[in-house]
């Protein structure tokens, strides 16, 4: 597996090369359409991922706290959102953890710092450097002067230097100013507010590597780079070719998978007693598979769902029953196309013991063609599943479903998608029978919503093909990234992003790239709307 996963690291030359195989990218010329809906002026608090980043950046440690704190609000089933909060749960718990790092870090700065000891000189210099990457800007005198303080009142009672830059990173990881990105621009009281100059560099950073601005970065936002489209394109094109960008890419796909809770999922352990050892490998497919096709396809829905290959270790490699692994090994014969077909996907949306097709169903309705069915509490129905029986398939049980009228509205629907999931079982292995009785994944599936779009098919491949035929998996695969990378889920919001995307050739609205620097060049990306004037 480590030599699968060097394979797959996106250096600088395979992702720019990866980029141009598909086209290329290009500086968006589009103009966002009077009287457009924009992002409102906000602060959100970082989620643990982009937490551990910039702690990282701050400390020079691999950090890693976020198993170890409560999981982030989500927001249409994305973390980055305005919604965070910190609890008092979470907050107590973060203050233990960043005391604990606070301490190892600075005994790690102490040995490289350029000065040594808490005179006036070297605590202007700390409180610099550190409170700008905390910050991620130049400190205000205020606070430049506050954070002296608490150096200068450590000198005085006879600190060492290591124990006074202790205290100040952990003033610096506990203020608000690190925990919130903010984006409430340069005239608080004018009706909508162009971002400033630090802040156009977080919302960048942020949204392309889910890492704060590095120096170059905050330099170049300094010099007022950032204020013309141009600049903007420039970094983001910058950062698009820093190595370390694929995990936001991957965290991205993972989440609109739902897959990224795959490590803490069970599985029955009579009828699946290897899920366990196997989950890590999953994942790790699925990772990895991210990586290539975001480098080589064209960081496209199309070939998320159909590249027709499989990134694997000998470990899936045996569990897929392929003759050879790598970072493209061929899926010819298996049943298994792209991401709909492996086994990330299909254990997360399964149940414990058995398949479900509600689950898989409603995946593809929401992510694929962004139609939100009503769950049945909101629409006042009481589940009642049928009982498991060791003579009927799991698919002849659930078609209790639509004999129930108050189901049948979406489950005629609903159902005969996740029917062709039924060739996998709930670990995402092959199957051919269900408590004796043969499989049958063939059904008529309506993608349309309309008499024309209904189609007979006979499996989960088949289904792939269909929906690669579907003009509407494209826009709605955008919708959802653009929740993800700007971090809000409003349909208004939403509106002025797809105008921006259909300013673009039929090309570039499918690379993901291309649509994401569309919305960093226009006023979308700089302007935000306020209560004020």
């Amino acid at each position: 597996m480590r030599q699968l996963l060097c394979a797959l690291v996106l250096c600088c030359s395979s992702f720019a090369g990866g980029c141009a195989a598909s086209g290329g990218l290009s500086e968006p010329q589009v103009s966002l359409p009077e009287g457009a809906k924009l992002l409102p002026a906000r602060a959100r608090r970082l989620t643990n991922f982009e937490l551990d980043n910039s702690l990282s950046r701050i400390t020079g440690l691999e950090v890693a706290l976020a198993p170890q704190l409560p999981r982030d609000v989500r927001q249409e089933g994305y973390t980055p959102n305005a919604n965070q909060d910190v609890s008092s749960a979470w907050a107590a718990r973060y203050s233990a953890l960043v005391g604990e790092l606070s301490t190892r870090a600075a005994s790690k700065l102490a040995q490289s710092s350029s000065c040594r000891d808490l005179s006036p000189a070297c605590r202007k210099l700390q409180v610099q450097q550190l409170g700008r990457l905390a910050f991620r800007r130049n400190l205000s005198a205020e606070e430049h002067g506050s954070l002296d303080g608490l150096l200068s009142e450590a000198a005085r009672g006879g600190e060492p230097f290591e124990a006074g830059l202790g205290l100040l990173l952990r003033a610096l990881l506990e203020s608000p100013s690190f925990l919130y990105v903010t984006e409430l621009g340069e005239d608080t009281t004018a009706k909508q507010a162009r971002l400033d100059d630090s802040e156009l560099a977080s919302a960048l950073a942020f949204m392309f590597t889910g890492a704060p601005p590095d120096a170059a970065l905050l330099d170049f936002a300094e010099q007022g780079g950032l204020r013309t489209p141009h600049g903007r394109v420039e970094q983001a094109l910058r950062l698009l070719r820093i190595p370390s960008t694929r995990y936001q890419f991957r965290r991205f796909a993972l989440e609109w998978l739902e897959v990224d809770g795959l490590l803490d999922t069970a599985k029955s352990s009579e009828l699946f007693p290897s899920y366990d050892a196997l989950k890590p490998f999953m994942l790790a497919e699925t990772e990895n598979y991210v990586d290539e096709v975001m480098v080589h396809g064209g960081a496209s829905v199309q070939s998320l769902l159909a590249s027709g290959f499989a990134s694997v270790g000998p470990e899936m490699a045996r569990f897929y029953g392929l003759s050879t692994y790598g970072p493209r090994a061929s899926l010819r014969g298996t049943g298994r196309l792209g991401v709909l077909q492996q086994a990330s996907f299909l254990a997360s949306h399964a149940h414990e013991d058995v398949t479900s097709p509600v689950k898989r169903g409603d995946f593809v309705m929401r992510k694929l063609l962004c139609e939100k069915l009503k769950r049945p509490a909101e629409i006042g129905l009481e589940v009642v599943m049928p009982p498991p029986s060791a003579k009927l398939s799991n698919r002849e049980r659930l078609t209790q479903h639509i004999a129930d009228p108050g189901c049948a509205a979406c489950h005629t629907r609903l159902d005969p998608i996740g029917y062709t999931f039924e060739g996998f079982d709930a670990m995402g292995g092959t199957q051919t029978t269900d408590h004796g009785r043969p499989v049958n994944t063939r059904d008529r599936v309506s993608l349309g919503g309309g008499p024309g779009g209904v189609s007979e098919l006979s499996s989960s491949a088949e289904l792939t093909q269909a929906l690669l035929q579907n003009p509407t998996i494209s826009e709605c695969f955008a919708r959802h990234a653009f929740r993800y990378f700007s971090a809000q889920a409003d349909a208004g919001v939403e509106a002025s992003f797809l105008a921006l995307r259909a300013q673009l050739s039929d090309a570039q609205r499918d690379n993901l790239f291309q649509v994401l620097l569309a919305y960093v060049a226009s006023d979308l990306f700089a302007l935000r709307q306020n209560g004020g004037g």
